[in-house]
């Protein structure tokens, strides 16, 4: 998808390595944004871990959950590299829904995939747990 074509509420954030764009269980700020150049990392709390859950680069977009729900941030996104950056209010997100297709179908494909790749690691979680269980039960 050609971001250019888009509108956008800010262009050209700059964020440099190691800055933390925002924070799970943040307010969401009604805000996506649009990696132009550079990379992110999304990552979940998890007990006193911080668990990477995907590496994002150029052309990637992210913060869209809590734009669309209106929640709390699930996750932190972190500078890996210097980025520049465009973000989208929820207006802006909206109006380009309805006046872009091709960003349309882009939206509902990251949002399709990312939930297949969620489902996927839930089942390898579920089964790792149930084969510990079993292991455990047997040596009891």
């Amino acid at each position: 998808m050609s971001t250019k074509d888009l509108l956008y509420t800010k262009k050209k954030i700059v964020f440099k390595e190691g800055d933390i764009i925002f924070k799970e269980e943040e307010d969401g700020g009604g805000q996506m944004y649009f990696i132009d150049t550079g990379r992110i990392t999304i990552l979940k709390k998890v007990g006193d871990s911080d668990i990477t859950l995907t590496t994002l680069d150029e052309g990637d977009f992210f913060g869209e959950m809590s734009l669309i729900t209106g929640s709390k941030r699930s996750a932190s996104a972190v500078a890996q590299t210097k980025c520049k950056l465009h973000s989208m209010d929820k207006e802006t997100f909206e109006f380009n829904l309805t006046n872009n297709i091709t960003f349309m179908r882009k939206i509902i494909e990251t949002l399709t995939h990312r939930l297949e790749e969620t489902d996927t690691n839930l089942k390898r979680h579920v089964m790792r747990s149930v084969r510990l269980s079993k292991v455990f039960s047997a040596t009891g």
